[in-house]
């Protein structure tokens, strides 16, 4: 069976962007004024992250608090209201978004020589926009707002890619390149999962249209969070151009999703 083509269309649109986020991350890493203080920055913002959501979450609750606040009243309804799997799915998802708080926690403690707790962490401008926006997508816009959130949740893994290719270049690179591998590992099946759940939805034209937009903003704001969160390693100038087309697309693996 052929790819849906409304996603192979979203995904061309996503491409550019997904490849403009990587290019953020990547020339951060090459830099010559990459240095203890922008990367004790970007650690420390990546675990808030991890934390909260930036719009993927519970709005008031984060990513943590959440599911804790979930779990903590649903027992009494397992098997009654509540169906067994659909809490283990809720347990999973908490365990897995902690583990990647610990793997760049403890990146950050190795870096600083301190330990990092939650209490010190802090958004930042671009990240709260990129939260501001999902959050009036969802709630506004309905199931399109919540289906073109799912889609770029994770930005198609573009900073763990970027990471990944630090290996084998020093003791903290190293670190970092397992790291994002791990969350790639973790991620990449998630992601694709919900890409195959939009391909199956039912929607008109002017739906996909909708959705492409928000997308597409989204997408954007992604690559202003990260060039943010690494120090503004990319000019304003070439994030125009990468907006504009300027860059080689992210190759994607349609393997699975027929």
């Amino acid at each position: 069976m052929a790819v849906n083509e409304n996603l192979r269309r979203l995904v061309e649109l996503a491409a550019p962007y997904w490849a403009g986020e990587a290019e953020v991350v990547w020339t951060y890493f090459q830099s010559p004024w990459r240095t203890k203080e922008t990367d004790l920055l970007w650690l420390r913002r990546q675990c808030f992250k991890e934390i909260w959501g930036s719009g993927v979450g519970d709005k008031t609750k984060g990513l943590f608090q959440g599911p804790v606040a979930y779990l903590s009243t649903v027992f009494p309804k397992i098997d009654i209201e509540v169906d067994r799997h659909e809490v283990l799915e809720v347990i999973d998802d908490l365990r897995t978004e902690f583990f990647h708080y610990c793997l760049f926690a403890d990146i950050y403690d190795y870096v600083s020589g301190e330990k990092l707790n939650p209490q010190q962490l802090t958004g930042w401008e671009a990240d709260n926009e990129l939260a501001r926006m999902r959050y009036e997508y969802r709630e506004k816009r309905g199931k399109l707002g919540y289906f073109a959130v799912r889609f770029t949740e994770g930005g198609y893994c573009s900073m763990y890619r970027a990471g990944m290719r630090l290996a084998g270049t020093g003791e903290l690179n190293e670190r970092i390149a397992r790291a994002c591998a791990q969350v790639y590992n973790d991620e990449i099946g998630h992601m694709r999962a919900g890409f195959v759940g939009l391909a199956r939805q039912q929607l008109s034209a002017a739906e996909w249209e909708e959705i492409a937009d928000m997308v597409k903003r989204i997408l954007l704001q992604r690559i202003h969070m990260r060039n943010e969160q690494f120090s503004f390693p990319l000019s304003a100038e070439r994030i125009r151009a990468i907006a504009a087309g300027d860059i080689e697309p992210m190759e994607f693996d349609y393997t699975g999703l027929e």
